[in-house]
């Protein structure tokens, strides 16, 4: 194929600078730099998780095998500073955490995938909580890694207790939607609710709860969960000749549906589910197209009578979840989303790494004699 000629001379740079396939050029090459550097650091942080837990793993074994005590992981600790000529990552208490990862998954092809996809530091905050119940452990990392997470976030849902509260608001899904569309849609749910980002005066009306959420819309998309788009506030809808106006409405991307959202200062009523029976029917009439579904509906109020809302809600064919909220549970101040890989800066670093699961073997095999005769 024939070079095509690279004009050299006569160039106005600044005026292609300005042309819109310039911009597109940039944007484009932007976007591939962004995705090789993300794969990058995936792949760094999988190759750092599994060489952790083959540490761990050997340690483990090593300390089984041989009746070695505790403080052999510190003498580890040493040596391994002194081989790799750095200290990063093979600290004493770093290593207990490598042993315990090991000790959840003594198999390193039974190890889950989802592991790999979060920083060390996070897996470090799943020990703390969770080295004793894998499943708990699993199901926090997968949502980690499902929603990118920072280190710090993840703490704040664990102390939230997340895995108790998604999932668990009073709703009439099995009876509105099919069986598979009504689990998705109760896991995009919680109970309660946690805006403890609001500062309410104890005067406080709907209007003032309903602004103050849109003020920091993205702490509040944040407790939401994954999937939620913001629409639109005090969305007007004109049926017949009366105009009528949602407190909240969102698009979920996963379940592909509308979800309107009322707030409540005050305890469930049973009239809440009539009207948003209504306001759910007038969407899917003016909003709803193509392959979108059935709208869903939440009703948001701080307290609630689960008998009265279970009875509100029988015999209703639009799908409707009643929660609860609440603003006054402490928690430390959780960032915005971000991306946190926890692997080395340096490229080099992680192939210096590559040698410590042979040289550990060969050092501590080498300790063995000193240390089989201390009372550990």
């Amino acid at each position: 194929m024939a070079d095509h000629p690279v004009p050299r001379r006569g160039v106005d740079v600044e005026a292609i600078a300005a042309t819109s396939s310039y911009r597109e050029l940039i944007d484009r090459l932007q976007r591939r730099i962004r995705e090789s550097q993300a794969r990058a650091a995936r792949a760094l942080n999988t190759e750092l998780v599994m060489l952790y837990w083959s540490i761990g793993h050997d340690i483990l074994a090593e300390q089984q095998t041989g009746g070695w005590g505790e403080d052999i992981v510190g003498r580890i600790a040493e040596d391994l500073r002194v081989e790799t000529g750095s200290a990063r990552g093979f600290t004493r208490r770093n290593l207990f955490y490598m042993r315990r990862f090991a000790a959840l998954w003594p198999e390193a092809e039974k190890v889950p995938s989802v592991m790999a996809q979060i920083s060390w530091t996070a897996h470090r905050s799943l020990l703390d909580h969770f080295a004793d119940d894998r499943d708990l452990y699993v199901w926090y990392a997968a949502k980690a890694a499902e929603n990118r997470w920072s280190v710090r976030h993840l703490q704040g849902q664990i102390a939230l207790g997340l895995h108790q509260r998604q999932g668990s608001a009073l709703t009439n899904f099995a009876a509105a939607l099919e069986p598979a569309d009504a689990n998705q849609a109760l896991q995009a749910t919680k109970d309660p609710y946690i805006f403890d980002f609001l500062e309410l005066a104890e005067d406080a009306r709907e209007r003032d709860l309903e602004l103050a959420l849109i003020a920091d819309i993205q702490k509040f998309l944040l407790e939401l969960g994954t999937g939620f788009a913001f629409y639109g506030r005090q969305k007007p809808l004109l049926v017949g000749e009366q105009e009528f106006f949602l407190d909240l409405l969102f698009y979920h991307h996963a379940l592909r549906r509308f979800v309107v959202i009322e707030l409540k200062i005050g305890k469930f009523e049973p009239e809440f589910v009539s009207k948003m029976n209504f306001y759910l029917n007038a969407v899917d009439e003016q909003l709803r197209r193509g392959d979108d579904r059935e709208s869903v509906g939440i009703i948001l109020c701080t307290d609630r009578d689960e008998t009265i809302a279970k009875l509100a809600l029988h015999r209703v064919y639009a799908p409707i979840a009643v929660s609860t909220w609440r603003a006054d549970t402490p928690r430390p101040e959780l960032p915005a989303i971000e991306i946190t890989e926890d692997v080395p800066a340096d490229l080099s670093e992680l192939s210096e790494l590559d040698t410590v699961r042979t040289r550990l073997i060969e050092r501590v095999a080498q300790r063995a004699p000193e240390t089989a005769g201390e009372d550990d």
